[in-house]
């Protein structure tokens, strides 16, 4: 051909990818009997990466999931993507060519003020907004706006930037939801309860007003987890929230503090009658027994009653004053109310009163340790132990061990109660591998109390030295809160036991403040899922979903899980399902004696 002819092409110089472009002349000219070109080579190497960058960004421009407008100088929009025209419900026609006016007349006048003060001062914009999305319903968006100058300092073009967060809106309050309820009854939690009531308390001196607080316990609840399963004491809680809150006016605020224990907070009250007419609103809703599972169960209440301003200036002299009336009622035969008194003796308050019957426990040598068995999912096999201490003092038998561990951390008993379970673990140990040649993994729960303790590594030593027993046989189960304390100490102390070959485990994880940076900070082994998502695990999707989740999440980070309280084969076939590892609860085996994990042991040689 006589035509000019154009071609590109690539080399390699210096290891780097360069691109060329050769022009092609045909002449005239004939050299030995061959015809002659003349050839250009021009190198594109700067062009081609720029085109393929241009590429890139109108990729970006059209595949966002942020609707994106451009905008020329006088605000006529020239560039719209699919992103936006989703989010506007418009049609590219409509809003090519228009003026950026539209977008205006969809948000709240005062936003609109804003935006122009910003854009006159800086020069761009962004924050949250509503948006009135024509023929549609209004949604939250993040908006971004932002001037673009040329070289010489003058507009050239306006981009306009939204990305709708109703979704991530939605689930913001469902975590705040989540934060400041419990979720057992839905009811507001012990951070909620402590908010409204220094509220209400301030309220009242400020207006003059009074008002009541009444602590709630339920007698005997700990007989009933026994008794019928913790699934139905689950449920009873439940029910007796409903309960609680369907004879509640609406300016009351009723709310679980924890376990069983219940405050309902009363305000303007004007005489003494009003908290008597609600005290027996509370006993005739209890007057009809409580059908769980076909079974019909009868419960009483002991409440205890502090009034406000009198009794308390904030909300934890109130609920202090409360709950020793509260156990006044539970000393003189429980099922009644009280008003709390100033003469009461101290020992008539929670604090005293355990405090009294936990030292007289070690004295007597009262307490016990049982053990909860764990098994794989994978092929049924014995994995570990739990140990559970339990505190046989008949004057602390409904108070849970959580509850008792509480105590004994303020009043520095625990650390004399960790020495107890650590000696009796770890002797117990020693009995099992002289019997059995080997010990499985056994779990031990630290408070953050005991985790702080500057002797507990030497505590821990010295009981392994004295036993002969390999550290990796301990397991340490601290809570998410602990995790939180920031203490240098419980840092230290946890290197330590882990350089001796101990591990540590996430103990009820779940129902406290998650975070994926303290399972990394701290290098722990196992995550245990707490029981109350997996109570309901066969029929709540909710749960099912955060507990996959939590699942995927951990065996990502090359950790154990296992989930507590498993109660039947549903729930066993969905955790297998997830891939869960390890599993413990009374579909399995209900927490034994020293004879009888012996004997399951024995089982599983």
């Amino acid at each position: 051909t006589q035509r000019l002819q154009t071609l590109e092409y690539d080399l390699y110089f210096r290891a780097e990818k360069e691109y060329f472009e050769a022009r092609v002349m045909p002449t005239n000219i004939h050299e030995n009997g061959h015809n002659t070109v003349i050839v250009i080579v021009r190198d594109i190497t700067e062009q081609k990466h720029k085109d393929d960058i241009s590429k890139i960004l109108e990729t970006v421009f059209e595949e966002a999931t942020e609707g994106i407008i451009i905008e020329d100088a006088e605000r006529n929009i020239i560039h719209v993507n699919p992103a936006m025209l989703r989010i506007l419900n418009m049609k590219e026609e409509t809003l090519l060519g228009e003026h950026s006016n539209f977008l205006s007349h969809m948000l709240p006048p005062e936003v609109k003020e804003k935006i122009h003060a910003n854009m006159q001062k800086e020069g761009h914009w962004f924050g949250e907004v509503e948006i009135n999305v024509p023929n549609s319903k209004s949604i939250l968006a993040w908006l971004t706006i932002d001037i673009v100058r040329d070289k010489r300092g003058r507009i050239s073009n306006v981009v306009v930037m939204l990305t709708d967060i109703s979704e991530i809106h939605i689930s913001r309050i469902k975590m705040q939801h989540l934060a400041t309820h419990d979720s057992l009854t839905n009811l507001p939690n012990r951070a909620l309860l402590f908010e409204h009531l220094n509220h209400s308390i301030l309220t009242a001196n400020r207006n003059g007003s009074k008002g009541a607080l009444l602590f709630i316990d339920i007698d005997g609840f700990k007989d009933i987890n026994d008794n019928y399963s913790h699934k139905t004491g689950d449920q009873l809680l439940k029910d007796f929230a409903m309960r609680l809150s369907d004879i509640s006016r609406k300016s009351d605020i009723v709310g679980r503090l924890s376990g069983d224990e219940f405050l309902l907070i009363l305000e303007y009250i004007e005489e003494m009658d009003d908290i008597l007419w609600t005290v027996e609103k509370v006993k005739s809703q209890l007057m009809e027994p409580f059908l769980i599972n076909e079974i019909s169960i009868d419960i009483t209440v002991s409440i205890g009653i502090a009034c406000y301003p009198t009794d308390g200036e904030t909300a934890d002299q109130l609920i202090h004053a409360a709950d020793s009336a509260m156990y006044h009622v539970k000393k003189h035969g429980k099922d009644g109310f009280s008003f709390y008194n100033k003469e009461f003796s101290l020992l008539s308050s929670e604090y005293f009163f355990i405090q009294r019957a936990l030292r007289k426990a070690l004295k007597e040598d009262d307490f016990s340790i049982l053990y909860q068995p764990q098994f794989s999912l994978s092929d049924g096999s014995l994995t570990g132990i739990e140990a559970l201490l339990r505190c046989n003092n008949n004057d602390v038998k409904d108070i849970s061990i959580s509850r008792l561990i509480s105590i004994a951390e303020e009043s520095n008993i625990i650390n004399n109660i960790s020495r107890f379970v650590m000696n009796k673990c770890c002797n117990q140990i020693k009995i099992w591998q002289d019997l059995f040649g080997r010990s499985l993994k056994i779990a031990v729960n630290l408070s953050r109390k005991e985790l702080s303790d500057k002797d507990l590594v030497q505590i821990i030593k010295d009981n392994l030295s004295y036993c002969n027993i390999n550290p990796m046989i301990l397991e340490f189960e601290i809570t998410e809160s602990t995790l939180l304390q920031n203490n240098r100490l419980a840092k230290q102390n946890i290197e330590q036991l882990r350089a001796l070959g101990c591990s540590f485990s996430i103990d009820d994880y779940g129902t406290g403040f998650s975070s994926l940076s303290n399972l990394r900070e701290f290098e722990l082994d196992k995550i245990k899922i707490d029981r109350s998502f997996i109570e309901d695990l066969e029929n709540n999707e909710n749960d099912r979903i955060i507990v996959s989740a939590t699942i995927n999440m951990v065996k990502e980070l090359g950790l154990t899980v296992l989930a507590e309280g498993v109660e039947n084969e549903a729930q066993e076939a969905l955790l297998r399902s997830y891939g869960c590892d390890e599993v413990q609860g009374y579909y399995y085996s209900y927490p034994l004696t020293t004879e009888q994990m012996t004997e399951l042991l024995l089982k599983h040689k």
